[in-house]
């Protein structure tokens, strides 16, 4: 049987945590998954600052690392990271995670 783990790795240079949400169907975890990324676009609930992104979903400012995998397949997985390239420990890591559980 499968499980589907969302994993959101958040900091800040003074606070961090790891949520964690299980779902047994994909579709409801991909729904979580982008749940999160449209709050962590929202400027005022970033844990990694106020970032402004262009219509493409990519951030303006070039002082921050990007990268993303959103196939949306409906089996595997996909990640949205972001982390400030001035301050490491301030960074948001989205995964959804496929887990085969016995």
């Amino acid at each position: 049987m499968k499980v589907y783990v969302i994993k959101f790795d958040w900091s800040t240079h003074d606070s961090d945590g790891v949520d964690l949400f299980i779902y047994k169907h994909y579709n409801d975890a991909y729904d979580k998954f982008k749940e999160l990324i449209c709050a962590e676009r929202k400027p005022e609930n970033s844990w990694v600052g106020k970032i402004e992104f262009d219509d493409e979903g990519y951030p303006v400012d070039d002082h921050y690392e990007f990268e993303f995998e959103d196939n949306n397949s409906g089996e595997s997985e996909v990640y949205w990271h972001i982390t400030d390239k001035d301050d490491y420990y301030a960074h948001s890591r989205i995964d959804l995670l496929v887990m085969e559980v016995l």
